[in-house]
């Protein structure tokens, strides 16, 4: 089956140039210039993944993702953008997006990205989940300082689960997952937007986030 994916973005250099890669990859695109016409363009063609960029004329990404994703076979979502910022991710990933990419990484990632979405898996920008966070030690020392109750909430991060999701699956409120996210970054002296995630993400791995 060919996977058909629409690329919503107001730049024609930039949609051609995702359009070149795709195509050569086997995808079917479509496009459109503005968040009406991405509207439009998903309930007439029904692609299986959107690329959508969050800054367009006349309704933005975020917008669309709220509106379209409610609808009968919705496309995965993957937001195509210039803004590295810590609340727009949680608000898309808050919405239902499957993916959150920065442009200046598209051409090395994009595909990578793909396959991702294409198989239910979430998927972030290796230079956002990656940025370096003002901790020391290593994951597994640092891991040890946590309570079970913070080491759940670590792997839950490092699945990119937003705060939302998390107060979902453990059954607590949002406000209490956005306490214990502010104390593990005490804690661990993590400092920056991306901090806690990049540090969940490394620790993982390591013997004693699994414990």
């Amino acid at each position: 089956m060919t996977i058909r994916i629409l690329i919503a973005d107001d730049h024609p250099l930039f949609r051609r140039g995702v359009r070149d890669l795709l195509e050569a990859e086997g995808y079917s695109c479509i496009e459109a210039v503005d968040g009406v016409e991405a509207l439009d363009q998903i309930r007439k063609e029904q692609p299986h993944i959107a690329l959508v960029d969050l800054a367009m004329p006349r309704v933005g990404g975020l917008e669309v993702i709220a509106e379209a994703i409610r609808w009968p076979d919705a496309p995965r979502f993957v937001i195509l953008t210039l803004y590295d910022d810590s609340h727009l991710i949680e608000r898309a990933f808050d919405l239902g997006t499957s993916a959150y990419l920065l442009k200046e990484n598209a051409e090395d990632e994009l595909l990578r990205c793909l396959d991702s979405v294409s198989a239910g898996r979430r998927y972030l920008s290796h230079s956002i989940a990656q940025s370096p966070g003002a901790h020391c030690g290593g994951p597994d020392t640092q891991m040890s300082l946590l309570t079970p109750a913070e080491k759940r909430i670590v792997r839950l991060v490092a699945g990119y689960k937003t705060s939302r999701e998390i107060a979902e699956l453990l059954n607590i409120s949002v406000r209490t997952v956005q306490n214990h996210r502010a104390h593990i970054a005490e804690k661990l002296g993590l400092h920056g937007r991306h901090a806690l995630l990049h540090f969940a993400v490394s620790a993982i791995s390591s013997p004693l986030a699994r414990k």
